[in-house]
């Protein structure tokens, strides 16, 4: 997988420090899948400076016995939220209305289109968070994460 990526974006301008980040993400020697996700999420978001922390949610005082939705409201009940944004995959999965009636606003995340230079070949958007850090400084990232619409 390395070998890949290196073939591939050996010479875009952020390769260095993007591969190094890369590297120590996929040398992690965690066999257990959720670990190694996590692990990788918190790299990336020390990489890019990203404060905002992150709760395993086994580690909150609800039922766990409950799925999908529910078990989102119950969460969100715990940490006391009132507003809960989702990914816009979850529009499918969640229902407005049902969070209205439990006092928590319900928002859907959007990323906006965005576009940068990928040497010199026509722009493919949507490829990956390598591609992006491949070809972007950490303030462009920054901007780029920051350039959504809630739903």
């Amino acid at each position: 997988m390395l070998n890949i990526i290196k073939s591939s974006y050996g010479k875009s301008p952020y390769f260095q420090e993007t591969f190094e980040l890369i590297s120590k993400c996929l040398n992690n020697s965690e066999f257990n899948l959720f670990k190694f996700i996590y692990d990788s999420i918190v790299l990336i978001n020390d990489h890019l400076e990203i404060k905002t922390p992150i709760i395993i949610s086994s580690t909150i005082d609800t039922d766990h016995t409950l799925k999908s939705q529910d078990k989102v409201l119950s969460l969100c009940k715990e940490q006391n939220a009132d507003i809960y944004i989702n990914s816009i995959g979850g529009v499918e999965l969640y229902n407005k209305e049902t969070f209205k009636q439990n006092n928590i606003e319900l928002n859907f995340i959007k990323s906006n289109p965005i576009q940068y230079t990928q040497f010199n070949n026509e722009f493919v958007p949507w490829l990956s968070i390598i591609d992006v850090m491949m070809f972007n400084s950490r303030d462009q990232i920054k901007e780029y994460l920051n350039n959504y619409t809630l739903i």
